[in-house]
Parts: C-alpha cells; sequence; structure tokens
C-alpha cells in the first residue's frame, strides 16, 4: 500500500512539474509574430507597412521594394505573390531583374508568413483584400500580378474581385484547379492539411521548448492558410475571369505537374496564353533570367487595357516522345491519375500488402511521375504495411514488440527518400532499355530497399548472411539447378514419349515406378516379413473427428506392433519430411488429426537417435531371374543425416540462438515456425533444443556422404529386404532409397536397423546435398543414378516383366515430377 501511494504521489508531482514547465514555456516565447520594427518609408526598400483595415484599426504587412528611384510612372508596378510556405525573399533573384526595366517591383510577406502577422482568415480571398489595401497604402491604382505557386489563388482572386486593378495576372507554376491539386479531392486534401496543423501546430503547443520549436505560426501559418483556402471557388471563377493571364510553367516541375497549367489553360482559352519552359518549380530563382524575357514582353502589351490577349502558346519543352515500355509505364500512370483517390488509396493498400517491398516501390514510382498524391500514397503505404506486418508477415519479420512495431513503421521514410531517387532511375532505365530496363531497375532497386530493412539490425544482419548462405551452398538451391544436367539431358536424348521408358522399373512398387509416391500404407504391406520393417496403422479419412481419434488412440494402446506412445504420425502420401510429427500422448494425436484431414499413418518409433538413406540399385541382370540366390543389387549411395539441435547459453533466446548460427540461420523462417510458442524462450546453460524431426534437407537437416559405412554386412542386409520387396503379382523392387534409424552407425554397419520407409524412382541419392561436397560433384552422383534407372527400364521391358505406362499419363505424372523438382506446387 504504501508503495502505490508512493507512486501516486510521485506521477502527481512530476505532472505538476511539466504543467509548470508548460506555463513557463509558453510565458517565455510570443504567442504569435510582433510586427517588422521598422515601417516602410519613401527611401526604404523593406519594412511594415500599416493598413488600415476592418479586422484590424491597422495591419503591419511586410513589403520589400526594388526600382522605386528608377521607376517610369507610365509603367503599371508588378507584384510579386509568393508560394507557401515562403516570403518575399523568395523574388530576390527576379525582382531585380524585373525592375530594370523601370519598373516599381514589390513583393508582400502575405498574412500568416515570413514577417507578416497572423489573421484570423487567411484564404485566397482574404489575402486578395490584403494585396488590395496595400496598393491603396502605396497609391498604386493598377498593378500587373505575378502568383507563384499557392500565390496563384491570390492571383486569380484579385483579377475576380477587381479586375479594373488589375493589368494582367502571371500564373507561375501556379496552382488553381481543384482536380489538379494532389489527390484531387478539397475533402482529402484538407484532411492532409488537418493532420498537419495538428502535428506541426498544436502538438508542439504541448511540449515546453521554451521558443526552441519556434511560434506556432512559423511552423504552420502556411497549413493554417491551406486550410482556410478553397480551390473549387477557383476553379469555378477561372472561366469567368477576362483579365489578360500569361500562365508559365515548367514542364518539370515535381510539385504542381504540368497538366495543371494545361488544365488552367483549357479553363480560360480566351483569355490566357501558355508558356511552357524547359523547368522545375522554382522558376524564380533558377530561370529567372529567361522567364523575365517573357515577363516584360506581357507586361509591356498590357500596360495599356485596351490591347487584346495574345493566343499564341509558346511551348519550349514539349512533352517528351515516348515509345515502347516507356509509353506504357506513362500511359498505366495516367490512367491512375484519373482514377478517384480512394480506389487509387485501396489499390496501394492492397499492393503493399502482399508484395510489401515491390508496392512500396510501384506506388513511389508514380508519385514520382506525379500520378499519384504523395499524401493518399503515403497513407496507402502505411495502412499496407500495418496490414502486413500483422497479418501477412511471415514468423521473421512480423513485429514482435513495440521497438519492432515501431522499426517496421518507420522503415517507410527512407524507403520513400530512397525510392524516389531510384524511381528517377527506374523511369530513365524503361526510357533507354525498354521492359529489361525496368524489370532489372525494379529488380536492383527492391532488393536495395530489402537490404536496408535488414540491414540496420542485428538479427536482420544475421538473415541477410543466411541468405548469402543459401546462395553460395547448393544444398539450398532450387531443384531446378540441382536437375539442370538430367532435365537437359532428358532434353537433349529423349521426347516424352521414351521417357515414359523409366516408369517401367520398379514395377512392385508402384505403376510409374514411383514417379509419384505410392500411398505408405501399401507399400508397406510389400515388404517381407522382417522385424527391420518399422509397422504402421493406417488412420483414413473421417468427417467425424471423435469416432476418428478414438480409433487412432485405441490403435496406440492396444497394439503391440505399434508399441503405444511414442510414435510418429505422418500423411499416407507425402514427401520431404511434410507433416512428420512425433506424438507422445492422445492430446497431440487429437492435436494432429484436427491439422491433418486426410488419410495418415501411425508409425512405431525408433528411439535411433541416428538416421541414414541408403539407395540400393538392382543389378540389371538380375531382372530375368528375381528368384536368384546371388546378390541383386548393391549400396549406391549412404547419407548420413544430422538432425538439427542448438545448445543454451543461458543468455540468448531460441530466436536469437537460431539467427545466430551459421547453418541454423539459412532456414530459420522453417525453424522459428516450428517454435513459434517458445522462440523468446531462454534455454538454460547447455540444454539442447531438437528444432527438428524428420531426417531431411529441407526439413533442416544436413546431409553428408557416408559411403564409408557401406559394409558386406549392411550390403547384404539391404539386398535381402529389397528381394523380399514384392506386391501381390510377385513383382519386385528395381531402384530407390531407404531411409533408416538405427542406434549407432556401428549397428548400422552390421544390419542392424528400422526402415522408416522406401522411396522409389524419384528418390534420389540424398548425399549429393553434402554441403562439403561441390556442385559438380553432386551433379556426377545424379547422373549415375539416372543412367542405372535408364538401364534397369531397358531390362524391364526386354524382359517383359515392367511396362511404361500410357504417355498421356506419363506427362502428367512426369510433369507433375519435373514441377515438384522446380519448385513448383502441382496436383497430386
Amino acid at each position: 500500500m504504501r508503495t502505490n501511494r508512493a507512486k501516486q504521489i510521485l506521477l502527481a508531482a512530476l505532472g505538476l512539474l511539466y504543467l509548470a514547465a508548460l506555463l513557463l514555456s509558453h510565458k517565455a516565447q510570443p504567442s504569435k509574430i510582433s510586427a517588422f520594427p521598422i515601417e516602410l518609408a519613401d527611401d526604404r526598400t523593406y519594412g511594415a507597412l500599416l493598413l488600415e483595415d476592418t479586422e484590424d484599426s491597422q495591419y503591419p504587412l511586410f513589403v520589400r521594394r526594388w526600382g522605386q528611384n528608377t521607376t517610369n510612372p507610365e509603367r503599371s508596378p508588378v507584384i510579386l505573390l509568393h508560394g507557401s510556405p515562403g516570403n518575399a525573399d523568395n523574388f530576390s533573384t527576379l525582382a531585380p531583374i524585373l525592375a530594370q526595366s523601370e519598373r516599381l517591383i514589390i513583393a508582400p510577406d502575405l498574412p500568416g508568413y515570413g514577417r507578416s502577422p497572423m489573421r484570423e482568415d487567411l484564404s485566397y480571398q482574404s489575402q486578395a483584400r490584403v494585396v488590395f489595401l496595400m496598393m491603396d497604402a502605396l497609391s498604386i491604382d493598377r498593378a500587373h500580378i505575378i502568383g507563384w505557386s499557392s500565390g496563384g489563388g491570390v492571383a486569380l482572386q484579385m483579377a475576380h474581385l477587381h479586375p479594373e486593378r488589375t493589368a494582367s495576372i502571371t500564373l507561375l507554376a501556379s496552382i488553381g484547379n481543384q482536380e489538379t491539386e494532389g489527390s484531387g479531392s478539397y475533402f482529402f486534401e484538407h484532411t492532409k492539411y488537418a493532420l498537419g496543423l495538428a502535428l506541426f501546430g498544436y502538438f508542439p503547443e504541448t511540449v515546453p521548448h521554451f521558443g526552441k520549436l519556434g511560434t506556432f505560426q512559423s511552423r504552420a501559418g502556411w497549413l493554417e492558410a491551406f486550410w482556410d483556402s478553397d480551390q473549387r471557388e477557383l476553379t469555378r471563377i477561372m472561366p469567368t475571369i477576362e483579365t489578360p493571364t500569361l500562365i508559365m510553367h515548367g514542364r518539370n516541375d515535381f510539385l504542381v505537374p504540368a497538366r495543371s497549367a494545361e488544365k488552367h489553360h483549357e479553363l480560360m482559352p480566351v483569355y490566357s496564353r501558355l508558356v511552357m519552359l524547359d523547368a522545375s518549380h522554382f522558376i524564380p530563382m533558377l530561370q529567372a533570367e529567361e522567364a523575365s524575357e517573357y515577363l516584360n514582353n506581357h507586361f509591356a502589351r498590357h500596360d495599356d487595357p485596351t490591347v487584346t490577349v495574345l493566343n499564341e502558346d509558346i511551348i519550349l519543352a514539349p512533352e517528351p516522345d515516348r515509345h515502347g515500355y516507356d509509353r506504357l509505364l506513362h500511359a498505366i500512370g495516367e490512367r491512375i491519375h484519373a482514377l478517384p483517390w480512394a480506389a487509387v488509396l485501396i489499390g496501394i493498400t492492397l499492393l503493399v500488402r502482399f508484395f510489401p517491398h515491390l508496392g512500396i516501390l510501384l506506388t513511389i514510382l508514380f508519385v514520382v511521375t506525379l500520378d499519384i498524391d504523395f499524401g493518399v500514397a503515403l497513407l496507402g503505404i502505411l495502412t499496407g504495411r500495418v496490414w502486413w506486418l500483422s497479418r501477412g508477415a511471415n514468423i521473421l519479420d512480423r513485429p514482435w514488440s513495440i521497438l519492432g512495431w515501431i522499426r517496421g513503421l518507420l522503415f517507410i521514410i527512407p524507403a520513400f527518400v530512397i525510392g524516389s531517387l531510384y524511381a528517377v532511375f527506374i523511369v530513365t532505365s524503361t526510357h533507354h532499355a525498354g521492359l529489361l530496363g525496368f524489370l532489372l531497375a525494379t529488380l536492383a532497386v527492391c532488393s536495395i530497399l530489402r537490404f536496408l530493412r535488414l540491414g540496420v539490425t542485428r538479427e536482420g544482419r544475421a538473415r541477410i548472411a543466411g541468405g548469402f548462405g543459401r546462395l553460395t551452398n547448393h544444398e539450398y538451391w532450387a531443384s531446378a539447378i540441382i536437375y539442370l544436367p538430367v532435365i537437359l539431358s532428358f532434353a537433349r536424348r529423349f521426347s516424352l514419349k521414351p521417357l515414359a521408358r523409366l516408369s517401367a522399373v520398379n514395377p512392385g512398387y508402384a505403376p510409374d515406378g514411383g514417379v509419384n509416391e505410392d500411398a505408405k500404407s501399401a507399400i508397406n504391406n510389400r515388404f517381407p516379413n522382417d522385424p527391420a520393417v518399422l509397422p504402421i496403422h493406417f488412420v483414413d479419412r473421417n468427417d467425424d473427428h471423435a469416432r476418428r481419434l478414438g480409433q487412432a488412440a485405441n490403435a496406440v494402446r492396444t497394439s503391440e506392433q505399434l508399441g503405444g506412445y511414442p510414435i510418429i504420425a505422418k500423411p499416407d502420401r507425402g514427401e520431404h519430411g511434410v507433416g512428420v510429427s512425433l506424438i507422445d500422448n492422445e492430446q497431440k494425436l487429437d492435436a494432429y488429426l484436427r491439422t491433418h484431414r486426410e488419410p495418415i499413418v501411425l508409425q512405431k518409433y525408433h528411439p535411433g537417435p541416428e538416421e541414414v538413406g541408403v539407395l540400393w540399385v538392382r543389378d540389371p541382370k538380375t531382372v530375368p531371374d528375381p528368384d536368384a540366390p546371388t546378390p541383386h543389387g548393391s549400396i549406391y549411395a549412404v547419407t548420413i543425416k544430422h538432425f538439427p539441435v542448438i545448445t543454451g547459453d543461458g543468455k540468448r533466446s531460441i530466436r536469437q540462438l537460431i539467427l545466430k548460427h551459421p547453418r541454423y540461420r539459412c532456414q530459420a523462417r522453417m525453424f522459428l515456425e516450428r517454435v513459434r510458442h517458445e522462440q523468446h524462450r531462454i534455454p538454460e546453460n547447455n540444454e539442447t533444443v531438437k528444432l527438428g524431426l524428420a531426417g531431411n534437407h529441407k526439413q533442416g537437416a544436413k546431409f553428408t556422404d557416408g559411403e564409408h559405412l557401406i559394409t558386406p554386412e549392411l550390403s547384404a542386409r539391404i539386398d535381402m529386404i529389397a528381394r523380399g520387396f514384392r506386391d501381390e503379382n510377385g513383382q519386385g523392387f528395381d531402384i530407390g532409397r531407404f531411409d533408416l534409424r538405427c542406434e549407432s552407425h556401428e549397428n548400422l554397419s552390421v544390419g542392424e536397423f528400422g526402415i522408416i520407409e522406401l522411396n522409389g524412382l524419384a528418390s534420389e541419392p540424398t548425399n549429393l546435398y553434402d554441403p562439403e561436397r561441390s556442385i559438380f560433384w553432386a551433379w556426377r552422383v545424379l547422373r549415375g543414378y539416372w543412367k542405372h534407372a535408364e538401364s534397369l527400364a531397358d531390362a524391364r521391358i526386354a524382359t517383359s516383366t515392367g511396362k511404361p505406362i500410357g504417355t498421356r499419363s506419363t506427362r502428367r505424372k512426369l510433369l507433375g515430377w519435373l514441377g515438384r523438382g522446380l519448385g513448383l506446387k502441382t496436383r497430386r
């Protein structure tokens, strides 16, 4: 009780201390920007101009001037209106050049920007009225107005409110039409502004920063102006404006796309002229000399209010002539841009959810081409990534701590930065190399994003090392590469019809020789009566789970052959060790049957602990005489299987130990799925944790060559069992692999073992996956195996003891086998 009371007092004291600091912070910083201390006098080029205003008795507007001493009174002044965020200083390059034409150049800090204080209303219309008040204070009756970026909205309102005082307007890289503003949606754009105000404006007000984060106006005055503005009104008034209008834009404008200027020109076809420069958004700074030539001509023409607009457009930077996939890429972008923002948002969310790296990259690509709004892209990526992290990510990627969630979401920031830089690379590659350039550039950037995401953490770097291990060790390679010599050999020497000859082997094993594994229950019944054969019990599919469980549990309890728990459960038809589980009680049997609805077998458990694979090959000369007393074949290969085990150190979790291990991290995802519920448990020092039960290299077992284990006793024992393998028609077995368990390799060498299962033609000499051997050695072993298979098939056909299955059936089954070899899923 005392401890809780002390905690409450401490929290209350900390809260009061924070509130006191917050009050002192607000007292120490100004609530808003004060008026500029220097008034604008006749001889000054800058200062605060006091305006007589109905809202405030006097409003101090900061103003800069150029050319007041060289002004030609017959030439109308020019007023420059900056963008957002911005101020009059943005025209420090352009204004002096324009002043050389003997005009007075004036640039105010619009209300809420720079050195001009905030006002209650910062809309384009309100700011236009302030500019007219400035003209009144400076005794300017009529002026040319240049609106750069969002300043164009103020210029349009000035032409609408008082066209008689507006000699001309210039929309310089300007906004205007609502449809071309970001997402095109007033609702979505103002939602962005509201979030910006909350984040940059109001949130810092809850932090005692003592002025270090500036005032509300300096942080978010520009957002307040956007919030107060409505471009739908600009869209409505643009067709009604008769003031001479110059629309000057940069083809490469990445803030206001060039299509905006073309749309503005379309809305004002009679009274506007379009000049498209080879420029970006920052024409006043970077193309001031070039722009001033067209601006001065425009001003000179329309000093006289009776002169009509020159409608001849000047397109110095036409739309690039695109071909092939470059044209297709931009055509797709145009289609995306035409979609409603909500549809684009849903598409991005789904894309990032199911293709986390590619989705982010493609989204950023179309952000760079200005076909997707940045805000829509960010929201879509964020939504899709949260969905992926919570539901779609595998066990390695799914965050399991608050820090993991933060790191997973913050990845969006560097992904946007790097993706934006490389999106330009992708567009360029597509332009120069077509589809190949697009694919290679996309693959490269996706790889960079993945390396970036993983490289910042120790666990991620371990995963990169694991990926490198998979790349450099052939035991992890795709089966298509391992089987490449065999596939090429078949392609060179066979068509599909002669290839069917191979299915003539193993007539007693399966009709196709074992291209597709036969049921384990059927195969087990064909073994001779030998104690080495581990007995099994077949459990068929049954929709009545309770009845199925009762039959299976009863078999375990009563069958002397099974010997009770523990037992091995596995699918009756399966491969690569998938679905193999050690069951040591009825609860686990219940859980296994619930997740495996297909027919299964329960097999007597052999404790081992050693497991080996012995591949036996019949001598073709014995095919005509299956009962000859001499040996019928020989052992072609022996594989020693090493089961994955980690040893605890009392410090690291199971997850950390797996990712630290130079071998296990290559298959970390699979191992972690197996220990999902205890991956964060820290094993005791020297405690061993088994990571796998199935003796299959795809399930984590390590395979090494066991040629040294071949002895006359082992050869004779395997030969005797292989000779005794017969089906109900007396047909035998020719080639395949016995999977065995034994107490020790010494026991194996004298023929003491238990047979787990027998694999047919599609089995392989698994010693080829020995990580200490080269891929070339593995290919030699594999080629030798299939040469034996060919010889045995020829012998079976020659003696009419084996029959190839039909070509159509062979095609289906062999394609299924090759599909599995290529890593594809095929229907059984």
